[in-house]
């Protein structure tokens, strides 16, 4: 047989005609002579299944007779054999009587899918398919647009129904807008056009300052949502919150990783322009009035921060802002925000701030429960204590001050004195009377007098309690270090004033005494005797006057694990091995550690080895060894003992439920450790993503 030029001829394969004239032939049979009997519910969807499947490869052939014989039998099965029944057998059988012309039938096997099947976006094409057939183009319309507001966006045939809606309103209206207007979710995949606007604001409110300024370049629908929605600025995060970040605080005094995130945030200083624009975005929803550190302000900024009454203000957090007035907090305070709503008010090191801002702070906002007034030296300390009450007698726990930031502040002593005798700040929380700017020593005056004045106090009432038995976090940096010596002062007398006015409550959790170089040892060992069971946090670095015998007694005074989770004891040249190995005996429970500088051998070692080989435990996840007594293969082991345990957790699906990771080893300058081994630990931690700190020599 001859086939003309440019034409040809389909034939199906035989096994195919075969099997379809075997099914033909045998849905004819049981049609005439009754339902074939299937046995079981099973063998009746196993032929239902096979009915549908050669249904389809007769559609794809264009068999439309064929189809319709087996989508019929398929469905006289499920019916005879009490099978439910199935909408996807009606949609397909819907779909053969359209191409046959068959409207009536079509129609109804399309809304039985619908009854069978709400999500069946085939049904609703196929009935707005038929209407338009059969000159309806505007019913066809309507059950298009019941169907996209029933049918879940994200089931099958959902786009196709979109297009055929778009397609039929233009042939009705060419002109109108839903014939313009294509959905952007049929040839798109941006998110916020995905996802409920809603649920895509609660995902942009996770960024910080810098993401959101990126994705307001993204698109112009990006940058109508972000700039329309106010919401997205209130809490502005200028940094974001990183693991590293956190590391960073744990570890104040790892100054690699103080470095390291200083470089990958190039810097840390946000443009005014930058702060000016969050302010204006934010209109009336702003909670949190932040400029982050090391960032100037300008008046303009100022005046943005004031054009516009925030009801919503919870925190004001302005550092370092010589443009900061006491007037200008009194025009914050006096109709700016709801006072009752403040709850935190920083400060730092704005030297315009003076006793008229504090008299303004408990004039409208008595109720705040943060305040920092660090290097604000124009601010009395006395003052303080007069504008919490008419007298310095009559106000007992009148303060509601939780949290009291004083760093770099003369008049610390001043404080500690009065706090002694008075109980105005009995509520607090957390106390920080640092000392960073070694110049504040020179500022500090009248110290005999005030010698003389708690000597008095403490002769009126021997017995008194703590000033602050609620507080639960210290931070005492550099009040015992030896270059904070003056003409007129010396830390021993600050020494004598930590003590003896009783400051570290019994249920201290935190503790951060950095360049401790001239503590009285004697004192300080009897004092943390007392908070030791509480405490979480310790920081106690150069403390050079520390011996082996007083760590051992802090481990044998105390039964079972102490809570400690961070421990830095860098620069503690005076403490053996064996005292270092009495102690973190006791920290089962230690996530950071550095131990920099310190006599920290292979017994230490041996002990962070077993806490990563206990699953039951934290683990560790920062350990500092630089300048170390370690040796190469105590280090291995321990890598092999934290990457076992990576493992474990992973074949235990516990890496969901308690994450884990050590994030930094500090080999560095160990001389005991090698090339060799760092090669090995690197390659042992390589899945971990730990960053590993060693300088290897040549």
């Amino acid at each position: 047989m001859f086939v003309a030029a440019g034409k040809k001829r389909k034939f199906a394969p035989a096994s195919r005609a075969t099997a379809e004239h075997a099914f033909t032939s045998q849905a004819r049979t049981s049609s005439t002579h009754g339902p074939t009997p299937m046995g079981s519910a099973a063998g009746a969807g196993d032929a239902i299944r096979k009915y549908y499947a050669l249904g389809q490869e007769n559609v794809r052939e264009r068999q439309y007779r064929a189809a319709l014989d087996c989508y019929n039998r398929a469905i006289a099965i499920a019916l005879n054999e009490g099978v439910g029944k199935d909408a996807k057998i009606y949609e397909a059988r819907a779909h053969v009587l359209y191409k046959l012309r068959e409207f009536g039938r079509a129609m109804s096997d399309a809304k039985e899918a619908i009854v069978l099947d709400g999500n069946s976006a085939a049904g609703y094409t196929q009935m707005a398919g038929i209407l338009a057939a059969t000159g309806k183009p505007r019913d066809a319309l309507a059950v298009l647009e019941r169907g996209l507001a029933t049918v879940d966006n994200s089931a099958t045939g959902y786009l196709h129904m979109e297009t055929l809606r778009v397609s039929v309103a233009r042939q009705l209206d060419p002109s109108s807008a839903a014939a313009a207007t294509v959905d952007l979710r049929i040839k798109t995949t941006d998110p916020t056009v995905w996802l409920p606007s809603d649920l895509a604001i609660l995902i942009l409110q996770n960024l910080d300052v810098r993401s959101l300024i990126v994705c307001r370049a993204v698109s112009k629908r990006w940058l109508a949502l972000l700039d329309k929605t106010p919401v997205l600025w209130c809490r502005p995060c200028f940094e974001p919150t990183t693991s590293i970040s956190a590391l960073a605080q744990q570890l104040p005094t790892y100054e690699k990783i103080q470095r390291w995130i200083k470089q990958r945030s190039g810097g840390g200083r946000i443009p005014d322009k930058i702060i000016r624009f969050v302010f204006q975005k934010a209109k009336s929803s702003l909670v949190s009035a932040t400029v982050p550190a090391n960032s100037t302000v300008s008046s303009r900024t100022l005046d943005a921060l004031l054009a516009l009454k925030r009801p919503c203000l919870k925190q004001i957090d302005i550092s370092r802002v010589a443009q900061m007035r006491s007037d200008v907090v009194d025009r914050m305070l006096n109709g700016w925000c709801v006072p009752r709503n403040l709850t935190a008010l920083k400060l730092p090191y704005c030297t315009n701030i003076d006793d008229d801002a504090i008299s303004t702070v408990v004039r409208y906002a008595p109720g705040i429960r943060v305040l920092d007034i660090s290097g604000c030296q124009r601010v009395c300390v006395k003052h303080m204590f007069r504008a919490w009450g008419s007298t310095l007698l009559d106000a007992h726990d009148s303060a509601a001050i939780e949290h009291l930031y004083i760093n770099d502040h003369p008049g610390i002593p001043d404080f500690l004195v009065y706090s002694s005798r008075y109980r105005h700040f009995a509520r607090l929380k957390t106390l920080h009377i640092a000392i960073y700017d070694l110049r504040v020593f020179s500022e500090f005056t009248s110290i005999f007098s005030l010698i003389e004045y708690m000597g008095r106090s403490q002769a009126r009432a021997p017995h008194a309690s703590a000033p602050f038995p609620c507080l639960e976090e210290l931070n005492v940096d550099g009040l015992w270090d030896t270059p904070g010596s003056s003409a007129s002062f010396t830390s021993n007398i600050l020494r004598g004033f930590v003590f003896h006015t009783k400051i570290f409550a019994s249920g201290l959790k935190r503790l951060s005494a950095i360049e401790s170089s001239e503590v009285d040892m004697n004192q300080l060992v009897e004092t943390l005797n007392n908070c030791l069971p509480t405490l979480q946090t310790l920081h106690l670095t150069k403390a050079t006057r520390m011996d082996a015998r007083m760590l051992t007694d802090f481990a044998s005074s105390h039964r079972g694990p102490l809570p400690l989770q961070s421990l830095d004891l860098s620069g503690c040249v005076g403490i053996s091995s064996h005292g270092l190995y009495a102690l973190i005996s006791c920290c089962s429970n230690l996530v950071y550690a550095n131990l920099s500088g310190t006599a920290a051998d292979n017994r230490v070692m041996g002990l962070f080895t077993q806490m990563a080989r206990t699953d039951s435990l934290p683990g560790i996840r920062a350990l500092v060894l630089d300048m170390t007594d370690v040796t190469g293969a105590a280090v291995r082991d321990f890598a092999a003992a934290c990457i076992e345990r990576h493992r474990r957790l992973r074949a235990g699906g516990s890496c969901a439920k308690r994450p884990w990771k050590l994030e930094v080893l500090d080999i560095a300058n160990c001389s005991n450790v090698g090339s060799d081994a760092v090669a090995v630990v690197r390659e042992l931690l390589s899945p971990l993503g730990t960053q590993i700190m060693a300088a290897v020599s040549a």
